[in-house]
């Protein structure tokens, strides 16, 4: 499959080496797909300015088998003088629907049928179930608020309303990242223009997270940053968000943004709902996002011309973990495989360092030890993240000196790779 070699493998102790191959997942999905774990940001059971607002779901079971789904309602916080959300909804109550296979469950008004509920909130889906061969029962969930006591010119009555996809774990805004929503408007009057209403919603249930929120003008300066703080499966919305910032443009402004940026905690979903003053028509604009690596096992490809691969882990917005398959070309007449392990957790393991840089990357160094406690190996590199929310860098490895670092005593090697998660953590 490459070109023709004799590889010596040398194999360190299995107590200090496990190397894992991955199934490398495609960088970015060209549509939704079904998920197990699901967010819908906002729902309603509620009146205000004259209108009556109600939230239906479809859920969409692909599979040949019925589907088991359990949904949480996460009432809304307001934001207190703090601009803190810090209602806990981590104790929410479950509520249990089973979807029958490839078909679609209508949940109208769900907040009333499914929870007894009214008022605003968030809504988390879960689909725990599994196929006879442990395939898990994904599921797509589309959410609808519509004014329901709508009416025409003429008096004749309807609905009008907007649709809200669900987001799934890798849509959300983890620690780090940034998220963009566009066509954010604001009017210098209520009677005409548009207003709009941020949602934020923290995917978070072990602790509270911090949010900054920046709305930025349609020449690219700031109207001003915020910082928000979210409770326990807080969900909250920033009503008026141009009247939060203080901003009232000179005329109408339809090409605001939104950014909406993790620094602590998360991850969070967040989209925002586009007002027409005059008429009270609603709209929503989805968020979209430059991702960072996070929370997962990824699988390296090494451009050593061999095809050799590794592993790298990365948590909470640290990589911690490192191990790969390393050939030196020319090691006492032929090509030699070797195996190198980093571990950064603190123990009594730890043989790598991970630093984070101000420019987002990752440098890490490591020493592989023999059984005597020598340096056979040590290993130095650099990880980035691309756009697309893979990574890269650059891998050197180095045999210690003799006699640890036989065979091939200081002979060293540098390789690019380049990886995409494989799993998540």
């Amino acid at each position: 499959m490459h070109a023709n070699m004799s590889i010596r493998r040398v194999f360190v102790p299995a107590a200090i080496m496990a190397i894992a191959a991955l199934s490398a997942l495609p960088a970015s999905l060209v549509a939704d797909t079904p998920a197990t774990t699901q967010w819908v940001v906002t729902s309603a059971k509620a009146s205000g300015g004259g209108n009556d607002y109600v939230t239906s779901l479809r859920i969409v079971n692909p599979n040949a088998t019925a589907a088991p789904v359990d949904m949480y309602f996460l009432p809304a916080s307001g934001l207190d003088g703090s601009n803190s959300a810090l209602g806990d909804n981590s104790g929410a109550a479950k509520v249990s629907v089973t979807v029958p296979a490839n078909q679609t469950l209508a949940l109208d008004d769900v907040l009333a049928a499914k929870f007894a509920a009214t008022g605003a909130g968030g809504i988390r889906i879960e689909a725990p179930g599994t196929d006879a061969g442990g395939r898990p029962l994904a599921v797509w969930v589309l959410s609808q608020t519509l004014v329901v006591n709508a009416k025409n010119q003429a008096g004749t009555a309807g609905t009008n309303g907007f649709a809200i996809p669900s987001q799934n774990q890798d849509q959300l805004v983890a620690v780090g990242e940034t998220a963009y929503v566009p066509y954010i408007s604001g009017s210098p009057t209520s009677a005409s223009g548009y207003r709009t209403n941020l949602f934020l919603l923290s995917a978070n249930g072990t602790g509270n997270t911090t949010v900054d929120v920046t709305l930025r003008k349609s020449d690219g300066t700031s109207a001003g940053t915020k910082t928000l703080t979210l409770g326990k499966f807080s969900q909250t919305q920033i009503n008026g968000i141009a009247n939060f910032f203080g901003f009232t443009p000179s005329a109408s402004e339809t090409n605001l943004t939104a950014l909406v940026k993790v620094t602590s905690g998360g991850p969070v979903a967040t989209g925002a709902s586009v007002i027409d003053n005059a008429i009270g028509s609603i709209s929503y604009s989805p968020p979209v996002k430059i991702p960072v690596a996070n929370n997962g096992a990824y699988g390296l490809i090494l451009s050593d011309g061999y095809g050799f691969s590794g592993r790298a882990e990365i948590f909470a917005g640290s990589f911690d973990y490192l191990s790969a398959g390393i050939v030196l070309p020319s090691c006492a007449g032929s090509a030699t495989l070797f195996f190198l392990q980093g571990i950064g957790t603190p123990g009594a393991d730890q043989n790598a360092t991970f630093t984070k840089n101000a420019d987002g990357s990752t440098s890490f160094t490591g020493t592989m030890k023999d059984s005597s406690n020598a340096t056979a190996a040590t290993f130095s590199g650099t990880i980035l993240t691309k756009y697309d929310g893979t990574i890269y860098g650059t891998l050197t490895y180095t045999r210690g000196a003799a006699p640890a670092g036989n065979p091939c005593p200081a002979v060293t090697v540098t390789y690019p790779f380049s990886g995409s998660k494989g799993a998540s953590l």
